[in-house]
């Protein structure tokens, strides 16, 4: 079982869970999320194939920085996602960083596609980019890269690094055809950056309409 800092951290994280079901960000059971343990080597995270409008605290595990289950939550049937090779990849990339969120919104879902080819999507002059942590001005280039989705996860964080070697620090990225991830130095900075996304998403949308 989780110890009770362990809880509180788990209850922040699955009131955005909740948050982003309420949304229509994690259908199908899909998606996953993590955040790090005062133990810096531990992470609690979502377990695999759980419906997000359902979820509870314990429906948390416990993982190390390789991915592994940890005990007493590595009984048979238990297991993260198949995904948990993205977050131990972010936690070790950036050491900053406590606390991932990974959304399947419909939005994010369809321009990953249909920008796949671009590799990014950029975003400038919008107030809400001072939601992205960091960024003290709406005079300033957010850019969203678009990584080819792959079944194998040590594919698509190739390809992050490869991006991130040639280019400044990013808030998150889209897989194509897949989804969103970001993260931050705690859950409320992650969420955050998930709505700051989803609001330029939108914004980004409409002004193709109009």
């Amino acid at each position: 079982m989780l110890n009770e800092i362990q809880k509180i951290q788990a209850s922040e994280l699955l009131d955005s869970i909740l948050f982003f079901n309420q949304k229509g960000w994690s259908p199908a059971t899909s998606t996953n999320y993590s955040v790090r343990t005062h133990q810096p080597d531990q992470f609690i995270i979502s377990r695999s194939g759980v419906d997000k409008s359902k979820f509870t605290l314990n429906d948390f595990i416990l993982i190390d920085s390789e991915g592994q289950v940890l005990p007493p939550f590595n009984r048979p049937g238990i297991k993260s996602s198949a995904e948990t090779e993205i977050h131990t990849y972010l936690y070790k990339r950036f050491p900053e960083v406590n606390c991932i969120l990974h959304t399947h919104s419909l939005l994010g879902t369809v321009l990953s596609k249909l920008h796949s080819k671009d590799k990014t999507l950029e975003f400038e002059g919008f107030e809400i980019q001072k939601g992205l942590d960091g960024n003290t001005t709406h005079e300033i280039k957010t850019v969203v890269p678009i990584v080819p989705n792959s079944q194998d996860m040590k594919d698509i964080n190739l390809n992050i690094e490869a991006y991130l070697k040639g280019n400044n620090k990013i808030h998150g990225f889209l897989i194509d055809g897949h989804g969103l991830y970001t993260w931050g130095k705690d859950i409320a900075t992650a969420k955050r950056h998930i709505e700051t996304f989803e609001f330029l998403f939108e914004c980004f949308q409409q002004m193709r309409r109009i």
